[in-house]
């Protein structure tokens, strides 16, 4: 069960003014899913002082803003190269611990 965190909210934009602002910062990619056919799908979190900042789309929804999720490649790549924080990437690739994700030992879903 996913552990319930108060995370703010950032938009592309709020992260090209931390970059603009030469604020330091921190990114990293948490997986949350996969797609249908078994890609793992991440979010990412930056971190800047002792705030934690949920990456949304710029767009608010109907009902509120939406998490941007991105596939391996190209979108979590390149996000990386352009908006991340200089460091190498190190990621989770097993959709069966993505949270919420009921699959047995082999990787199917019981």
């Amino acid at each position: 069960m996913p552990i319930a965190r108060h995370l703010s909210l950032i938009t592309l934009d709020g992260v090209k003014d931390l970059i603009a602002r030469g604020v330091d910062f921190t990114c990293r990619y948490e997986l949350v899913g996969g797609t249908g056919d078994g890609k793992p799908l991440f979010q990412c979190i930056y971190t800047a002082g002792d705030e934690e900042l949920l990456l949304v789309a710029s767009k608010v929804q109907k009902h509120g803003p939406k998490v941007r999720q991105f596939a391996l490649w190209p979108g979590l790549v390149n996000h990386h190269t352009a908006f991340g924080d200089g460091r190498p990437v190190s990621l989770d690739l097993d959709i069966r611990n993505a949270p919420g994700c009921d699959s047995g030992p082999d990787g199917d879903r019981s």
